[in-house]
């Protein structure tokens, strides 16, 4: 299935709202558990609009529900959501490698200035 770039990038507003709250997995699990059933899955994402709500307008909301009725938009929905989360997951080892880094040098910090304290009260008469 050929993505204009409108439905592209109403997918990826969906999928980034989606990662944003982290409901990847509930959201991936709907969607496979529906892709099957793709008409009966636009049909539904009516019925959750106020979950929707919180993500996508009422109009991109309806927009979304008639792409979903293509055959392959559900499975591309959940691929651009896994690759949203997992750009997300890859964000957050970045940020936590950094604080662990911060939080390892301020400790030799620390450990340094202590020597250096030590030393000084050492040389005193």
């Amino acid at each position: 299935m050929e993505l204009s770039t409108d439905d592209r990038s109403l997918m990826e507003e969906a999928a980034q709202g989606v990662v944003k709250r982290r409901l990847s997995v509930p959201a991936m699990m709907f969607l496979e558990t529906v892709s099957p059933m793709n008409t009966l899955a636009s049909s539904m994402l009516h019925m959750i609009t106020p979950i929707w709500g919180m993500v996508l307008s009422a109009d991109r909301i309806k927009q979304l529900a008639r792409l979903l009725e293509e055959r392959d938009a559900i499975p591309e929905l959940i691929k651009i959501i896994d690759e949203a989360e997992e750009t997300r997951r890859a964000e957050e080892r970045v940020d936590r490698d950094a604080r662990k880094a911060e939080r390892k040098a301020l400790k030799e910090r620390r450990r340094q200035e202590k020597l250096n304290r030590k030393q000084k009260q050492g040389t005193r008469p």
